[in-house]
């Protein structure tokens, strides 16, 4: 009976992602045949942009079963290191491949802000963006795998709309602050 019911909320989560996956449009590229035990390269100069520097990273989606996690190289451009890190939350919730699921798609980042390694990211997360318990143990797990590339991030404060709570969507614990595993 559970499982039918964790069935049933897996196919709600993917449909209602399906739909939201096409209103946003995608940041950029992902680099098929990426290492993934290869750090992300130091950022450059952008030639275009005189205050902008781009810097390839390593994103982590869902398969289309929402089972396992995926990892694709995206380059985000950015002008500071607050907006490296919006710039990263950024390329979470777009993927560039149809059979990969973005789980930050539709949870809006309020503020990202980085002092001393420690990365604060306030969201807010609209009924339709929950996902069930497997959902946001992967979505938790993107996040973490996504941020922790860098070097300086240390540990992570995820708050929801201002507030550190018990958790993100309902179902697994939060930890404050989320640490390296």
């Amino acid at each position: 009976m559970k499982k039918g019911i964790y069935l049933a909320v897996a196919i709600c989560a993917l449909s209602i992602l399906a739909v939201g996956c096409g209103s946003k449009p995608p940041s950029s590229s992902p680099v098929q045949g990426s290492d993934p035990a290869a750090t992300a390269p130091e950022p450059v100069v952008n030639p275009n942009e005189e205050n902008e520097e781009s810097q390839e990273i390593e994103v982590f989606y869902a398969d289309d079963q929402l089972l396992q996690l995926e990892q694709r190289t995206k380059t985000i451009t950015f002008e500071d290191e607050s907006d490296k890190y919006s710039q990263t939350y950024s390329a979470l919730q777009n993927s560039d491949q149809p059979e990969l699921i973005p789980l930050w798609n539709n949870i809006d980042l309020l503020s990202a802000h980085f002092d001393q390694g420690k990365l604060t990211l306030d969201v807010h997360i609209p009924d339709e963006a929950r996902l069930g318990a497997g959902g946001e143990t992967l979505a938790l797990d993107a996040l973490r795998e996504t941020f922790f590339q860098f070097d300086e991030v240390t540990s992570i404060e995820l708050l929801v709309d201002g507030n550190a709570t018990e958790s993100l969507m309902g179902h697994v614990e939060l930890e404050h602050p989320l640490t390296r595993k």
